[in-house]
């Protein structure tokens, strides 16, 4: 049995009002201009399974267990309201529910105390809030959690903490909110790539400029965002290894490093466990980094002088003959010049320059006697 006021202008549920109505199983009051609810405004309604106080004026509720008769409660719904905040253990006792709504509301941060014991939960929706901040621990008190609505919010980032408590989920909604692109979004990207449920197919970054409007995991593995110095992370940002250390083998570490501490020998914390690092290894390896963009440059300029050269010789073979004539004048002219210095500057030779006198006559030279004078001339011609 239940009760429909859907659209009856009501403003106000005073206490005791409904008491009379033990019996009922679902109670629609939704689509009113309700902005007072009372203490014990739903008291004695034991059975009632379903409870609609959506779109209406509600601004917040009393600082009491105000559903703490509504122990069969199983549905319960205050989306399109005005709640600014939630009073502690608002919904205490409520060990039954497995269903509720809080979007389009004004809410800006949640903590623990909001959802104490909530064991049977498993959808929750709190989409289309301000909701800058959410308390660590909250959703451990929800082991049964399946579906998650935190799209249209304010989150920035979210803590390591909150992530694993999403054990359970199915599936969860995040876009619309103003996800900060830094190390901050670490945990939540390594927690997406894990994720096998539904999810949104594209969560954008907010800030900072450089990455406005990317997907927050393209924008991690373009910026290299969650990767070490001395770290090297796979392309599908599924698992990382380390090098071999300097005084060690090497590791297999989980998704990303969300929270590095960089330093000499410090140590990197990662989503699964810790490792030592030293900096021996970086050394080396920027060293090797450096001889291979060297080596690349030269490559590449060498491929742009032969590059140039066929493109001349191609579009200009006129030119390249006529260049490769004046070359060979050139180198003509050069073993010339090399020709006649090495003749110049050869050893000279000596010849006997005899001169015989006007009296003696040619029996100078049969008698052996008269003077014979030896000369180095310049010409190698030799004259008797």
């Amino acid at each position: 049995m239940g009760l429909s006021m859907r659209e009856n202008n009501l403003t106000e549920l005073r206490e005791g009002q409904l008491s009379g109505l033990s019996q009922l199983t679902w109670l629609y009051l939704d689509h009113n201009n309700i902005d007072i609810v009372e203490e014990g405004a739903f008291d004695k309604l034991r059975r009632v399974k379903e409870l609609d106080l959506s779109s209406n004026r509600i601004e917040n509720l009393p600082n009491v267990r105000i559903f703490q008769d509504c122990r069969s409660m199983q549905f319960l719904d205050l989306g399109y309201n005005q709640l600014q905040s939630l009073a502690r253990n608002s919904f205490a006792g409520l060990f039954k529910l497995s269903e509720l709504h809080l979007e389009h509301n004004e809410l800006v941060k949640v903590n623990l105390a909001h959802f104490p014991r909530l064991i049977s939960l498993q959808k929750i929706d709190l989409s289309s809030n301000e909701i800058e901040y959410i308390e660590p621990h909250v959703f451990e008190s929800s082991p049964s959690l399946k579906v998650l609505m935190l799209d249209s919010n304010r989150l920035a980032a979210l803590d390591q903490r909150i992530l694993d408590s999403w054990s359970s989920l199915d599936s969860i909604t995040l876009a619309g909110n103003e996800w900060e692109c830094t190390r901050n979004v670490c945990a939540l990207a390594s927690w997406l790539s894990a994720f096998r449920g539904q999810r949104d197919s594209s969560l954008q970054c907010s800030s900072p400029d450089t990455a406005q409007g990317e997907d927050v995991l393209d924008a991690v593995y373009a910026f290299h965002l969650c990767e070490d110095t001395s770290i090297e992370v796979t392309t599908a940002g599924l698992y990382a290894s380390t090098r071999d250390l300097a005084h060690g083998g090497s590791v297999l570490l989980g998704p990303f490093t969300p929270n590095p501490y960089e330093g000499e020998g410090s140590e990197v914390v990662t989503s699964s466990f810790t490792v030592t690092v030293g900096n021996d290894d970086l050394e080396s390896t920027m060293q090797i980094h450096k001889v291979v963009t060297g080596t690349m440059a030269l490559i590449f300029s060498f491929l742009i002088i032969v590059l140039m050269l066929y493109v001349a010789w191609k579009c200009f073979p006129a030119g390249i003959r006529q260049l490769r004539q004046c070359f060979s004048s050139q180198r003509r002219k050069k073993q010339k010049q090399s020709m006649q210095q090495m003749a110049a500057i050869s050893t000279p030779e000596y010849y006997v320059d005899y001169k015989p006198n006007h009296i003696e006559g040619a029996l100078v030279i049969i008698n052996e006697y008269g003077s014979c004078t030896c000369q180095q001339q310049p010409s190698r011609e030799c004259e008797v």
